[in-house]
């Protein structure tokens, strides 16, 4: 039996949407796919988080998950029965420059489930009740989450590498002591002020059968509320640190080494992506390839390049063996230097573009998919067509532009470093490879301390 010939992959591109804006402001964007019977509506709201009071900093998130308790047209639990009953899933995500509202469903329920989507966004009940026991468990998931290294380091990496005056370098749903002040008089005030239709976009995908245009103007038509359109925060960079994040007895160590990054919308942006995945982005990157592969240090490490709306987070990440944690960042700062010798290569540059192209559709071959690589452009500023530009411009990065990319992002020496971990295992050594980290000392488990407070 002979091998199956691999042909090579069909010209693809992103498809371009039927947009229309309704009366009272909502962009809408279509997306047909036929043989696509599950549809994805999600409605991206322009909600910058630092438009939050200071002191109630979180009621973004609260305000969001509050939005299925309940309806004016359907109050309590009969509005989740009746989505229910249309084999529908509402979701919800937010990030510090947008909040995202989506409903997967059958094609055939379509029509029935819009109304109740659009009810969510344009009538919820914010009742007491749902609004003081989301509060009460965001301050349940705070004390959860630093008590988990991964989270911990996650949020402490963020802190250190923004400047502390931006709300993008506080979490964000809050912390325990702002989401505390959260009452439901605050949520509804949030609701009023900042939910309208001018603010958002309703992305469709899915194979609608007819035109679904009409169902929408039904469905959000009638929403009427002015809520002035915000400008996006531009955090800024702050000091270079090295923390050590004190964990007694723990025999790994969560360790994130990085910087302030960039958006999609700077010129190295396509270089930066093909230099980060060749570092730390593929199974066979440089950095798992020496610190998984050949030294056993850990199970796995990647170095992760989020953009935001504005600038973003570029970071090695991996968990260590507490024994091994110090020499794996000293191997980990050699690998991704990326001078002399030591430059992309161009079959490295090749690889990874033939990946990220080729991924793309792929993640983008469900409604979902779609609606999802769409909302995040929005969030960002940017149109769909982006994906079919920045795959052009992938493919014209040379390898000195991707090396000249991480050479100036991510310089070795001058990088923020977080290690969650026991330091009386950890400071010695880490002191012994010239570096001389603040030692953060918390309590463990309940009633951690909050750094904001």
């Amino acid at each position: 039996m002979k091998r199956p010939v691999i042909a090579p992959p069909r010209p693809w591109t992103f498809p371009a949407p039927r947009t229309a804006r309704l009366d009272n402001g909502l962009a809408v964007q279509a997306f047909h796919r036929p043989g696509q019977h599950l549809i994805n509506a999600t409605l991206v709201l322009d909600l910058p988080l630092h438009t939050e009071p200071p002191d109630s900093e979180g009621v973004s998130a609260v305000l969001q998950r509050c939005l299925d308790e309940g309806t004016a047209t359907h109050p309590g639990t009969e509005y989740a029965e009746r989505l229910e009953n249309c084999g529908a899933v509402l979701g919800a995500g937010i990030s510090y420059a947008a909040t995202h509202v989506s409903l997967e469903v059958p094609s055939t329920r379509f029509a029935a489930a819009l109304p109740l989507f659009a009810e969510a966004v344009t009538e919820p009940t914010l009742d007491d009740a749902d609004v003081r026991r989301h509060v009460a468990l965001r301050l349940a998931e705070i004390e959860q989450q630093r008590a988990h290294p991964v989270h911990r380091g996650a949020e402490a990496f963020r802190a250190a590498v923004i400047a502390g005056e931006f709300r993008a370098a506080r979490p964000v749903a809050g912390s325990a002591s702002t989401v505390e002040g959260i009452s439901t008089e605050k949520v509804r005030a949030r609701y009023h002020a900042q939910y309208g239709p001018a603010r958002g976009t309703l992305v469709l995908a899915g194979d609608f059968g007819s035109d679904p245009l009409p169902l929408v103007a039904q469905a959000f038509g009638g929403w009427h509320r002015p809520a002035a359109k915000a400008v996006a925060e531009q955090p800024g960079a702050g000091a270079q640190q090295v923390l050590l994040i004190d964990r007694p007895g723990a025999v790994q160590a969560d360790v994130r080494l990085g910087s302030f990054g960039i958006d999609r919308t700077d010129a190295r942006w396509p270089a930066l992506r093909l230099g980060a995945f060749v570092l730390g982005g593929g199974f066979l990157s440089r950095l798992n390839r020496v610190l998984r592969e050949e030294r056993g240090y850990t199970y796995g490490v990647q170095l992760t390049n989020v953009p935001a709306r504005h600038g973003g987070l570029l970071a090695v990440h991996a968990s260590f063996r507490t024994d091994v944690a110090a020499a794996a960042i000293a191997e980990a700062r050699e690998l991704i230097r990326v001078d002399g010798e030591r430059a992309i290569s161009a079959d490295e540059l090749a690889g990874a573009v033939n990946y990220l192209i080729g991924i793309t559709p792929l993640r983008c071959a469900t409604a979902a998919g779609i609606t999802d690589q769409v909302a995040a452009l929005i969030e960002a500023g940017l149109d769909a067509d982006f994906v079919n530009r920045h795959a052009a411009q992938l493919q014209r990065v040379t390898p000195d532009e991707a090396t000249a990319a991480i050479s100036d992002l991510l310089p070795p020496d001058g990088l923020t470093l977080v290690v969650v971990g026991d330091a009386e295992a950890l400071a010695e050594p880490l002191r012994a490879q010239g570096l001389d980290p603040t030692v953060v000392t918390e309590r463990s488990g309940a009633g951690l301390s909050d750094p904001s407070a």
